[in-house]
């Protein structure tokens, strides 16, 4: 699968003919050029692929802001940030304060945590490395994204839409398959309440 085939996937469903290349002289060609980075971006960060899912020692900066003890510059290929954590606090709450901000050189992450390790999902543009489900999702939101470029028709931009939503929930249903991951223990307060006495 290459990012062709994607796009042709995506032409074929609002019943548009193929494009040999995104260089070629048509309106398909150039409709999925201005798109197809987008509507790939949007797909990967609406969720953390296991596919996608990186995992990265942030580089620290020297300056950072009072309201925080650190920052680190934002990883180069992150579409967004999933976790922070370090090494002493491996299973740190999702809730780990941090705030993304910018500066001449890139995004920076400020937070509290010393020797920041940061897990988040990457912007993956290898399309051999992608599931094929999430394919399917891609080419329709693609789909809905140049149906009416393409076709002028806001149902076919609407059925193309419908079929993203529930193909991207299918993806997700299939990747949370694939994951074994241990729930966390309950508070013992929580756990004392439904204890029998």
């Amino acid at each position: 699968m290459d990012k062709i085939e994607i796009c042709n996937m995506a032409l074929s469903r609002i019943g548009i003919e193929n494009i040999e290349s995104l260089t070629e002289a048509s309106e398909p060609a150039r409709a999925c050029a201005q798109f197809y980075d987008h509507a790939r971006r949007v797909v990967l960060r609406r969720y953390p692929w296991t596919w996608s899912t990186r995992r990265v020692t942030l580089a620290m900066l020297s300056e950072h802001p009072p309201d925080y003890d650190y920052a680190y510059r934002y990883p180069a290929d992150c579409v967004t940030i999933r976790r922070i954590y370090n090494e002493k606090y491996d299973n740190s709450p999702s809730y780990t304060s941090y705030r993304i901000a910018g500066d001449d050189s890139g995004r920076v992450l400020y937070t509290d945590v010393p020797g920041a390790i940061c897990e988040y999902t990457a912007d993956v543009t290898d399309c051999s490395l992608m599931d094929d489900q999430f394919v399917e999702a891609l080419s329709w939101k693609l789909a809905a994204d140049v149906a009416f470029k393409l076709t002028g028709s806001a149902q076919n931009v609407q059925m193309a839409e419908q079929q993203y939503q529930t193909l991207f929930l299918d993806a997700v249903a299939n990747n949370e398959d694939e994951q074994n991951t241990s729930e966390e223990a309950p508070d013992a307060f929580i756990r004392a309440r439904f204890e029998e006495v």
